[in-house]
């Protein structure tokens, strides 16, 4: 083979070597790995909400509290108040408990905040809780007390004030309010400062004859005023309602207490007598329900004992706001302001 050819079959076979080279000996790149989408977390969905359930007025966990104006011991009124409320809840079906605040302004607090849904008030102690005003449910402004039945005594639903003093002091009865002076510079018992026949008209009575007394001690109760007066001691006069000398404790404690504590003055029948009525928080349904059962129980031979006993009651009259006008004038025209006794 000649120089010449054999150049040229070498050069073939070098650029055939080159080509075999270029296609199919060369390593292939691999392609990339295609990097996993991030992974989106599905949105939570927040749960559904459910409202804690809302105990009910006059269920075992949520009674309806009665409370029952300290006028007595608390042993005396709290049996006859746990038959009124057996006989009520017997009636309804609801849960009812009967309690006795330490004293008239508690009982007043107690209708204001919802720790007391009934309450036996006084009259006096009644204006207060009705002109003390809260909030409802929806925030409305609200009397913190409604009255729906004023009580009966003897048929009447208005009662007087006495003044006690014991006989053996020298004390007299007298007929209109001179008999007052007689307690110039002495000291009497009140019951308590939200009580009308134990402090409230006495009081003003006594101011307004110009009579000048001593610090006064309250002493929370009406049998209890009668049995200061006739120990001595703690006070030289006092004032209740007509006639508390009558309570069957102090008439089997005290059996000549109507000979040894007189009444030295009386007034005419001035004042309404105690309420029934009840709080803010409780809503209409049940305060008809409650009315209805208060009324008919009144009248059963049980209920009428009960309240017989209670505060010598023998009867409920179903009244509303409006029985008080007359007596917010006659305050108002003794120089009590009911405003300023609103907390």
């Amino acid at each position: 083979m000649s120089k010449s050819k054999l150049f040229n079959v070498m050069a073939g076979i070098v650029a055939l070597a080159l080509i075999l080279s270029a296609c199919g000996g060369a390593t292939p790149t691999a392609a990339p790995t295609a990097a996993p989408p991030t992974a989106v977390p599905p949105t939570a969905v927040p749960p559904t909400e459910v409202p804690p359930t809302e105990v009910p007025f006059g269920s075992p966990d949520k009674p309806i509290i009665m409370a029952l104006a300290p006028s007595a011991t608390s042993d005396e009124l709290i049996a006859s108040g746990n038959t009124i409320a057996d006989l009520l809840s017997a009636e309804t079906g609801l849960t009812v408990k009967a309690v006795v605040p330490t004293n008239y302004k508690a009982m007043i607090e107690a209708m204001c905040s919802g720790n007391s849904q009934i309450g036996w008030l006084p009259p006096f102690g009644y204006l207060v809780a009705h002109e003390t005003t809260t909030k409802d449910k929806d925030g409305k402004d609200v009397p913190c007390a409604d009255v729906s039945f004023i009580t009966l005594r003897n048929g009447l639903d208005h009662y007087a004030t006495q003044f006690v003093g014991r006989a053996a002091d020298g004390f007299t009865a007298g007929t209109d309010l001179s008999a007052l002076k007689q307690f110039e510079g002495k000291k009497p018992c009140w019951t308590d400062p939200f009580s009308a026949s134990g402090y409230v008209i006495p009081a003003s009575l006594v101011a307004a004859e110009g009579v000048k007394i001593k610090t006064a001690a309250f002493v929370q109760g009406h049998p209890t005023v009668v049995r200061a007066v006739y120990a001595g001691g703690i006070c030289d006069f006092g004032a209740t309602f007509v006639d508390a000398r009558t309570n069957s404790a102090v008439q089997t404690d005290l059996p000549d207490v109507n000979d040894k504590v007189i009444v030295v003055y009386q007034t005419e029948n001035i004042i309404p007598n105690d309420t029934v009525g009840f709080a803010y928080d409780l809503p209409a349904e049940l305060r008809a329900t409650l009315a209805a059962a208060l009324d008919k129980i009144s009248k059963t031979e049980d209920g009428a004992a009960a309240m017989k006993k209670l505060y010598s009651i023998d009867g409920l009259k179903a009244t509303d706001d409006t029985f008080f006008d007359e007596f917010r004038v006659l305050l108002a025209a003794s120089g009590i302001d009911i405003a300023s006794l609103v907390r």
